[in-house]
């Protein structure tokens, strides 16, 4: 009788390491890794694992990672922690990846100044 419980915990346990989450791409379900990062609220989504950041959808170069957005526009980073702003013009901890799709911020950009 032990056996036959062990057998049946063994073959459920791979079922137990997937997830299913709905929402972030278009309302679908869809099966998702374990991300590291929490998803952007209130904006529709998707995991980007090259670039390792969530893209959003609908909006033209927003990135979202750690609870901070990033565009890129004017060929310089700006970042926000709202996707409709107010934008800050730097590189605040532009994910590596992220950064080097784009290429370097030019020279002379600071942290301040607005959008």
């Amino acid at each position: 009788m032990k056996l036959r419980y062990l057998l049946c915990l063994v073959l459920l346990m791979p079922l137990a390491a997937c997830t299913v989450q709905v929402g972030g791409d278009r309302g679908r379900w869809v099966e998702t890794p374990h991300y590291r990062y929490a998803p952007p609220p209130r904006v529709e989504w998707r995991w980007d694992p090259d670039l390792d950041v969530y893209v959003v959808l609908g909006w033209p170069h927003l990135y979202y990672r750690d609870r901070l957005y990033y565009r890129w526009h004017g060929d310089a980073w700006h970042w926000s922690e709202r996707p409709d702003g107010p934008w800050a013009r730097g590189h605040k901890n532009v994910p590596p990846r992220l950064n080097k799709k784009y290429g370097k911020p030019r020279r002379g950009h600071g942290t301040g100044g607005g959008y």
